[in-house]
C-alpha cells in the first residue's frame, strides 16, 4: 500500500508540471471510456510519456539503488484487442514486442515496438509504432506482479489516419502521436517465464501539429494477453 501511496503522490507533483493535452476529445466522451483523460491529468499524446517521465526522474531522486535486485531485464510480446467508443467504432488488433528494465522494485522502464491494425468502414490500415514506457507496481513478488504502466511515442501509418466519417470530415495523418496506459499482471508459469494479461486504454491523433482541422483522433479500451521472459 506504501508503494501506491507513493505514486499517486509522485503523480500528483507532476501533473503540476504539464501543460494542456492537445488532442480532440469528442463532446459525448465518458469519463469512464478515459478514466485518466480528465484535466489536469489527460492521459493524452505528449502526457502520456511526460507525466511517467518525471515521475521515475522523482522516484531515481528521492530513492536508493536496491542492489539485491536480480534480473533486471525481461523482453515480452503480446497481442491486445480493443474497441474504439467513439464513431466509427474502430476495432484495433494491436501486437507490441519489448523490452523491460527494472530500476527499483515498485518501477521498471522500457520500449515497446507496436503493429497497430485499425479496421472499421472507413479504415484499414497498418500502423508501426515505437513507444518508450514506464511501470509502477503495486505488488512485485518472485511468481506474480501487478503494475500500473503508461507510456506515449510516435505512430506512422503508410496513408492517412484516420479517414473522413460523415460525423468528422477531418483527415487525420500518416504520423500521429500514441499513448497507452492500463493495468496489467505477470504470473510465472516457469522459472523465467511469466502469462502476461491486462487491460488498457489507446490513444492516436496528431497533437494538432498540423491544426484542429487535421487532428482526428482515434480512443479505444481493450484488452491483452501475452509472454514475458527474464534474461
Amino acid at each position: 500500500m506504501a508503494v501506491i501511496k507513493h505514486f499517486i503522490v509522485l503523480l500528483m507533483m507532476a501533473c503540476v508540471f504539464q501543460n494542456n493535452a492537445c488532442a480532440q476529445y469528442a463532446i459525448d466522451d465518458e469519463w469512464y471510456n478515459n478514466p485518466l483523460g480528465f484535466e489536469p491529468v489527460n492521459m493524452h499524446t505528449s502526457m502520456g510519456f511526460i507525466i511517467p517521465a518525471v515521475a521515475v526522474g522523482t522516484c531515481l531522486l528521492l530513492t536508493k539503488r536496491d542492489t539485491a535486485l536480480a534480473h533486471r531485464l525481461s523482453i515480452y510480446n503480446e497481442t491486445g484487442l480493443g474497441w474504439g467508443y467513439k464513431y466509427p467504432y474502430s476495432f484495433m488488433p494491436q501486437n507490441n514486442t519489448g523490452i523491460n528494465f527494472l530500476l527499483r522494485r515498485f518501477m521498471s522502464i522500457g520500449v515497446e515496438f507496436d503493429v497497430y491494425a485499425p479496421r472499421d468502414e472507413y479504415n484499414k490500415t497498418i500502423g508501426f509504432a515505437i513507444r518508450p514506457f514506464a511501470r509502477f507496481y503495486a505488488f512485485n513478488r518472485e511468481t506474480w506482479r501487478l503494475y500500473f504502466e503508461s507510456g506515449g511515442g510516435f505512430v506512422y501509418f503508410p496513408t492517412e489516419y484516420p479517414k473522413p466519417t460523415p460525423q468528422d470530415d477531418r483527415l487525420g495523418t500518416q504520423w500521429n502521436g500514441t499513448t497507452k496506459y492500463g493495468i496489467g499482471s505477470e504470473i510465472n508459469i516457469a522459472p523465467s517465464t511469466a502469462l502476461m494479461f491486462g487491460v488498457r486504454h489507446l490513444h492516436v491523433s496528431n497533437g494538432n501539429t498540423k491544426g484542429v482541422e487535421r487532428n482526428p483522433s482515434h480512443d479505444s479500451n481493450g484488452f491483452f494477453v501475452g509472454l514475458s521472459a527474464k534474461l
